[in-house]
């Protein structure tokens, strides 16, 4: 009885330490998704996608018919942002090597200076358009694909991961090859690679087949919420919880792009804006991992001004100080 008495104490000691450094696991949504962060990725992250086309080294029609020229540097957005994605497009025949030059030679380096971490936005369809000999991919041709994407996207830039962009309804083929190539990446990116390289799953979309099965893959879930009423976060919210902690999930709104939607998320006063609404809310679950603003490039514009311009990303920064400081 005494030694038993004994044994109890030191594991009680043992588990109060424990808790006391936050070193023990809990039963969580997806607990093989643990993953070691630093203590500033702990604290919600400001994430942006910023636009290749409308950077100032694309020739100003790349994916545009209007006269402006480009006057944006990637490396004019705030020291603040914790995030930036590559978001690419260009029209076919586009000279767009300037800018690729670069990303790899100026942009990343000052970036990472900065502790700006840069990743690469791609599309579901480069998931499962896998290369294969028979009807199903091999595990071996799943592997070879998953590095071929690291190998095309990733390292040539020296850039810190991928982010997935997924808006489609899929067939149940191409979710089985989505996941796949998911499986193969989490052995090179995200929390189960201990490579130090974000693995993004990024969707307009409730919880759904492909992200159930994906997620202890990947470091993040990013809403994309744009235009929408702040109180179905919640809702879209409850989809998630049972999938993933509150600190994977942010939500994103969008600046006005020249000559797109109205999503009004960054309507004036800044105080009763859809924008700020997201920075202040938070899951009943536990803090949020923070947000992210689509188009930063456009920091300011209202609908209809179509013009290119300079802008100081007050928007930006003063979601960042709100997201950060309340």
């Amino acid at each position: 009885m005494k030694k038993k008495t004994s044994l109890l104490l030191i594991l009680s000691t043992v588990l109060i330490f424990s808790f006391m450094s936050g070193s023990i696991i809990t039963a969580s949504p997806s607990t093989s998704a643990v993953n070691e962060v630093t203590e500033a990725q702990k604290a919600p992250i400001m994430m942006a996608y910023y636009r290749t086309w409308r950077d100032v080294t694309m020739p100003h029609d790349a994916n545009s018919t209007l006269p402006y020229p480009n006057v944006t540097a990637m490396t004019d957005i705030p020291e603040e942002v914790d995030i930036v994605s590559v978001f690419h497009y260009v029209k076919p025949g586009t000279d767009e090597q300037l800018f690729w030059d670069t990303l790899r030679d100026t942009y990343v380096p000052i970036l990472h200076e900065r502790q700006t971490k840069v990743i690469r936005t791609i599309d579901i369809r480069e998931l499962y358009n896998v290369p294969s000999m028979g009807t199903m991919p091999t595990s071996k041709e799943y592997d070879d694909h998953a590095q071929s994407l690291i190998d095309k996207y990733v390292t040539p830039y020296n850039l810190d991961g991928l982010d997935i962009d997924m808006e489609e309804n899929l067939t149940q083929e191409k979710e089985t090859k989505a996941f796949g190539v998911f499986e193969a990446l989490s052995k090179r990116l995200g929390p189960m690679s201990n490579s130090g390289k974000l693995l993004i799953y990024d969707t307009n979309k409730d919880n759904h087949s492909l992200f159930k099965k994906v997620a202890p893959f990947c470091d993040y879930l990013f809403l994309q919420a744009y235009g929408r009423d702040p109180g179905r976060l919640d809702s879209t919210w409850a989809t998630y919880r049972n999938t993933i902690f509150p600190d994977q999930f942010l939500p994103g709104i969008s600046f006005q792009e020249e000559l797109g939607a109205n999503w009004a998320d960054t309507q004036e006063p800044f105080e009763t804006s859809r924008a700020y609404k997201y920075a202040v809310w938070q899951p009943e679950d536990g803090p949020k991992g923070g947000m992210f603003i689509y188009a930063i490039d456009r920091d300011g514009k209202e609908y209809g001004d179509n013009t290119i311009t300079e802008t100081d990303f007050s928007w930006t920064k003063k979601l960042i100080d709100v997201l950060k400081n309340k």
